[in-house]
């Protein structure tokens, strides 16, 4: 039985999307690439109203593994509640469906109990057929679905529906002269079958991909149903009708809507795309190409293909509008001063001069000052997601290596602050400092990313150049110290000593010195040498009583007199402790009388 689940054989296409649920039979929405489910999970005897809310709100705020423990927890026995079991189950299958885990879905099968009763199997093998429609992959839903047909596994009034899947699963991939087979076989088995929503959108797509659109967008144009409407909106692109305002509206809002099947999706974008190369207005065309870059779920391939053809749109307009303005060739000062004046009225055509400058003008120094100025009037208008697509995904920047540096170090300030640090890395590691910015700090930046990204050993190698050199200021004092506390965090505590204790001799100010002192004690404790973090501790102390700096002083003193404690030199413990509590009045002077006390205790 087991047999009968490809586990781990789905494809790949992309980033997965999510998908929204209301119940239905699982037929419904699967044979236009729709995917409807609950959106709530439902009480039932097996699992308690509240528990379930429960994790409906954890997983509608993130924590979607807390939510699935819960679930877990609240696990009833088989043996003794077969029936709450199974609602147990479903419910859990449910909440996999509605986060679009589909794998885990499939996964469920392979670990089911074998005691589960066959209607119970029967029904999870239907969802499973779902998951794979759902991962637009059509050959593993359809050799299950085969199976489930030629072995009677499932109830005959289920064989239409059944059936009817399987033409959705050739339409998945794409093998038309198959699902158009499939669906006169079926239409000659069941000639009284009515043409439903989700029938009626299944033969439009095919009408579709025979070349007969326009006659699809008759067929469907009668039904406002979402099944239905999505697919007379790729009737409308695959067809004669023009691509006006209304139209691109549309299909974006298709094209974000998380219920919308992967291989729909991927039809109505790939249609979009050339519908708008195909728009004379080269205005009208770079901006639907940058609404189409704002699509989430478009892999790397569609993005490069819409980044290269902004690109040359761009460039394209910028040299129609430089021609109207009869600009000549070699003299750009003029195109400059051109593109600055068009940014008062209109940004695009400004966007335009700076794109054919930076790609098509004769000269470096030109080229770099149009790039510049293009990222800028970019980031000044919020456009960040497109400047990193235009940058990072087109084909002719192929390697960090051959960005412009104005873009690379714009784009490395824009990745440190979404938090990519591999991005930031990547972009920083072959780069000099820019003009204007200190070659120290430079270098202390590429250091904390290195670490912070996981390629710690590199930074830890720039950190012991950087602090090798004659003098560092106080800034660069303490960005090393926070570079050093990445390092602790991510347990490289003998680098961090080691680059402490070079720092140690660097300060201006050797009174300063008692912070550092500090860190390489807590280093010392945490390596478990007692002795030698005593000894740093009291150093540090000193070097801060002399500062003045009378907490400072305390607490240095405190875990001296731990880590001698812990090194077994308790009498040396009990006279830092007798002095602390001279010294200090109130709580903290009690608490030092306690530590008295244990240790008199403990020496006689």
């Amino acid at each position: 039985m087991r047999q009968l689940i490809k586990v781990g054989a789905a494809r790949k296409f992309g980033t997965r999307p999510s998908f929204v649920f209301s119940r239905q039979p699982l037929l419904v929405g699967l044979l236009t690439g729709f995917v409807i489910f609950s959106p709530c999970l439902q009480a039932t005897d097996g699992l308690s109203e509240s528990l379930l809310q429960e994790i409906s709100f954890l997983t509608d705020a993130g924590a979607e593994s807390l939510g699935m423990h819960l679930l877990a927890d609240a696990e009833p026995n088989l043996a003794r509640v077969s029936e709450a079991w199974i609602v147990w189950h479903r419910q859990k299958v449910l909440l996999l469906q509605q986060k679009g885990r589909w794998s885990e879905v499939i996964h469920e099968y392979e670990t089911l109990p074998v005691d589960v009763p066959a209607k119970h199997q029967n029904w999870l093998l239907g969802e499973i057929v779902h998951s794979y429609l759902a991962m637009a992959s059509g050959e593993q839903a359809r050799d299950l679905l085969l199976s489930l047909i030629w072995k009677g596994r499932l109830d005959k009034k289920r064989l239409p529906e059944l059936r009817r899947l399987v033409l959705h699963s050739y339409l998945v991939d794409g093998r038309y002269d198959n699902a158009r087979t499939a669906l006169l076989r079926y239409e000659q088995d069941y000639p009284d079958a009515v043409l439903d929503d989700e029938l009626l959108a299944l033969k439009a797509r095919l009408m579709i991909a025979s070349g007969r659109a326009n006659e699809a967008a008759v067929l469907t144009v009668v039904s406002g149903e979402p099944v239905v409407r999505s697919v007379y909106v790729l009737a409308l692109l695959k067809g004669l009708t023009p691509l006006d305002a209304n139209l691109f509206a549309e299909t974006l809002r298709w094209l974000a809507a998380p219920q919308l099947g992967l291989a729909l999706k991927q039809s109505l974008f790939a249609a979009l795309f050339e519908k708008i190369k195909g728009l004379d207005g080269l205005s009208d065309r770079i901006a639907a190409l940058e609404g189409l870059l704002g699509i989430n779920d478009i892999d790397g391939a569609q993005v490069t293909a819409v980044v290269d053809t902004l690109w040359f749109s761009l460039t394209e307009y910028g040299r129609r509008l430089a021609n109207g303005q009869q600009l000549l060739m070699g003299n750009f000062d003029p195109w400059f001063t051109f593109a600055e004046e068009m940014r008062q009225s209109s940004n695009r055509k400004a966007e335009a001069i700076y794109a054919w400058l930076a790609l098509k003008a004769q000269g470096t120094d030109i080229n770099a000052q149009a790039h510049g100025l293009l990222v800028s009037l970019l980031e000044q208008q919020g456009h960040t997601p497109l400047l990193r697509a235009m940058y990072l995904s087109s084909s002719q920047f192929a390697g960090v290596g051959v960005l412009p540096l104005a873009v690379i170090y714009r784009l490395v300030d824009m990745a440190l602050a979404d938090a990519d640090l591999g991005l930031a890395s990547k972009l920083m590691s072959q780069l000099d400092a820019p003009k204007g910015v200190d070659v120290v700090e430079w270098q202390l930046r590429r250091a904390r990313v290195k670490i912070l990204a996981g390629a710690t050993d590199d930074g830890i190698e720039l950190l012991k150049e950087i602090v090798a050199v004659e003098s560092l200021s106080q800034v660069q004092i303490e960005n090393v110290l926070l570079a050093v506390h990445d390092l602790h965090s991510k347990a490289r505590v003998v680098a961090a000593f080691t680059i402490l204790a070079e720092l140690l001799h660097k300060l201006p100010d050797r009174s300063a010195q008692h912070e550092l002192l500090y860190w390489m004690a807590e280093i010392r404790m945490a390596q478990q040498q007692y002795s030698e973090a005593a000894r740093l501790y009291i150093k540090s102390a000193h070097l801060s009583q002399k500062n003045a700096k009378n907490d400072w002083v305390e607490t240095a003193r405190h875990r001296a007199a731990h880590a001698l404690e812990q090194a077994g030199l308790l009498s040396d413990a009990l006279n830092i402790y007798q002095r602390l509590s001279a010294a200090t009045e109130g709580g903290a002077g009690r608490i030092y009388d306690y530590q008295i006390r244990r240790l008199k205790n403990s020496i006689n």
